[in-house]
């Protein structure tokens, strides 16, 4: 770790290796464990331009298909909020009007003074 040598006492690293031989498949095991594996080489399969080409196409159409799903959750999720919004919108709109007919009607009577009946002095 950074450059620092930890030390493992090789009877630990015996026993991480009988466990990950016992436990799950491993490429690194005891050599006592080695005669129970088969050793395969990997053959580079070979394939047809038709088998490519129906390979990429199936990709393809899942592709498709999984662009199509989303747009209609994305759909799903979008009619909605924008109704919602747009009537909110409206909501608002009414209440600013309520709002100014509010304030003009407070406007008239606020302009009518009670000191309309007194006499000016001067």
């Amino acid at each position: 770790m950074r450059g620092h040598t930890i030390r493992v006492h090789n009877k630990d690293i015996r026993r991480l290796l009988e466990r990950a031989s016992r436990d799950e498949h491993s490429y690194i095991c005891l050599p006592e464990h080695a005669s129970s594996f088969t050793q395969t080489k990997l053959v580079p399969e070979i394939y047809t331009k038709d088998e490519i080409n129906e390979m990429f196409y199936g990709i393809c159409g899942e592709h498709e298909k999984n662009k199509e799903d989303f747009q209609m959750k994305l759909d799903g999720v979008y009619y909605p909020l924008n109704d919602s919004i747009s009537w909110l919108t409206t909501c608002m709109e009414e209440m600013r009007q309520d709002i100014a007919r509010i304030q003009r009607a407070n406007n008239v009577s606020r302009s009518t003074s009670i000191d309309r009946h007194r006499s000016i002095v001067a």
